[in-house]
């Protein structure tokens, strides 16, 4: 997980979020958005709440998948003329972005240390422009060799 976070710390984003050219603050540990100031915000939590072990048959070891909660939470439904689903697009790109995939082997392996890592499945997303807290919650799966 430190090889992801690493990886994560050094996203930069298309165009600025509360002004900041990367996230605000970074942690493993998730915290509800009511404890995150603004002046934090964008903010990115990896929250680590889950694994699978798939078995290819009776005599073979198990691979096992982790699945990692990427969870962003942005200020701009605060501001009555921002858009605040666009601060959360641009989030949002910026982790597909530093998650691509090797040209060459079409995988993310984070350095070699996994066997895949990518965002997979729904992302949600709350912008919030009733509340003005914008929460983006991304699945992410990771595959161990």
């Amino acid at each position: 997980m430190s090889a992801l976070g690493a990886r994560l710390a050094q996203t930069r984003f298309s165009r600025p979020i509360n002004g900041r050219e990367t996230w605000a603050f970074i942690s493993r540990r998730v915290k509800l958005w009511s404890e995150v100031a603004i002046a934090d915000q964008p903010a990115l939590f990896l929250g680590e709440h889950g694994e699978g072990v798939a078995y290819t048959g009776d005599s073979s070891p198990g691979r096992t998948t982790l699945n990692v909660d990427l969870l962003i939470y942005t200020s701009a439904g605060r501001d009555p003329d921002c858009v605040p689903a666009s601060d959360l697009n641009v989030a949002i790109e910026a982790l597909f972005t530093a998650l691509a995939p090797d040209q060459t082997t079409g995988r993310q392996t984070l350095g070699g240390l996994v066997q895949n890592c990518r965002i997979e499945g729904r992302v949600i997303k709350d912008p919030g422009d009733l509340d003005g807290q914008g929460l983006a919650l991304a699945p992410l799966r990771i595959l161990i060799p």
